[in-house]
């Protein structure tokens, strides 16, 4: 659909498409479908300021350094020359020192918020940057109700709510995989390992279900992750696997031949993938009765709350509840279609 003869649209990123994250690039990727641009553009951190193409994106590195705003807004008036142009950005950053008004804003989990939930220092400057982000906003989009609660946004107008949806979609169609059947019960975890994912009770868990027909299998990297293996080879669990980073492929296969899927989150979890995914493979999730997790999960009673004894009887109880249709439930509540008609509705409206 096209409104203007010509329309441009600047995505801002945090990395290269080529370092593959599964997070803001893959969100960046699936919402550039949801309307025909000309041209899309895609900004981001990177070592050294260049330009170049990536499938249908024209993709701006810019130079992590103190002079960083310059070469932002370099590019962005370059491109500028151009015909009609939005900013839909993901970097808080590249927002405020935008000279250009930012249309949309996704918010994945309010900056202020996130600095409080881990105790970090200068809480007044945080506050001051989201703030005056929501200011030049046209439209800030949430990913649910719950980051929009925990936001600086307040009352105003000017927002809607999106959810995420998965990535994995086209894949699970496509895939010839067989489901590998064993005795055991496989767990998948799938997080970013760092504090807020509460691995170290993970590991009590599976301390706990030595000699038991559990296995947790943890697919994730992050700042912690050689930490909670080194713990783990201390206490000599055997029954807990971190991987580490798995691509996509792997990652897929993982899903396909799990039993349950678990999410442990103890803050700043404004949406909750890994629960989707579940869903797409028709897997029981169950999850931390934590952040935006109830908003996402099929029941409560798939929701624990965090300690160990919580987690073991959810555990205990999957088979216990009444059997529920998961992958019908993310079609008819997160199915890519449905999510590219929100976005589709959401660029016309800024391009109108």
């Amino acid at each position: 659909m096209k409104i203007n003869k010509q329309n441009y649209i600047i995505y801002f990123g945090l990395n290269s498409f080529y370092e593959h994250k599964r997070g803001v690039e893959n969100v960046i990727d699936f919402q550039s479908k949801a309307f025909y641009f000309d041209k899309i553009y895609y900004v981001h951190w990177g070592s050294k300021t260049t330009a170049y193409k990536n499938k249908k994106f024209i993709c701006v590195s810019i130079k992590h350094c103190w002079y960083w705003p310059i070469l932002l807004n370099m590019v962005l008036l370059i491109i500028y020359r151009k015909k009609k142009v939005i900013i839909h950005s993901h970097n808080s950053l590249f927002s405020f020192c935008s000279i250009f008004k930012t249309d949309i804003f996704t918010v994945h989990d309010g900056l202020y918020y996130l600095n409080k939930s881990k105790k970090g220092k200068f809480n007044f400057l945080f506050f001051i940057v989201e703030k005056f982000i929501y200011y030049r906003c046209t439209i800030v989009h949430f990913i649910s109700n719950y980051t929009k609660e925990q936001s600086l946004f307040g009352n105003c107008k000017n927002f809607v709510i999106i959810p995420n949806t998965s990535h994995f979609e086209h894949a699970v169609i496509s895939t010839n995989d067989a489901q590998i059947i064993s005795n055991i019960k496989n767990i998948l975890i799938v997080r970013s390992i760092e504090e807020r994912a509460r691995i170290d009770l993970l590991i009590e868990v599976a301390d706990k279900l030595r000699g038991w027909n559990y296995k947790f299998i943890v697919a994730g990297k992050g700042p912690l992750l050689e930490y909670y293996k080194k713990e783990i080879h201390k206490k000599n669990i055997p029954n807990i696997l971190m991987l580490g980073y798995v691509n996509d492929e792997e990652l897929l296969h993982l899903y396909l031949n799990c039993d349950i899927v678990l999410m442990i989150a103890e803050y700043g979890e404004g949406f909750g993938l890994p629960i989707l995914e579940g869903y797409l493979f028709n897997k029981p999730v169950i999850a931390s009765n934590r952040c935006a997790i109830p908003e996402v999960i099929i029941s409560k009673d798939y929701l624990f709350e965090n300690s160990t004894d919580g987690i073991i009887k959810s555990l205990e109880n999957v088979s216990n509840i009444l059997p529920n249709n998961f992958r019908e439930y993310y079609d008819r509540s997160f199915s890519n279609s449905i999510v590219l008609t929100k976005f589709k509705d959401l660029y016309s409206n800024i391009l109108l």
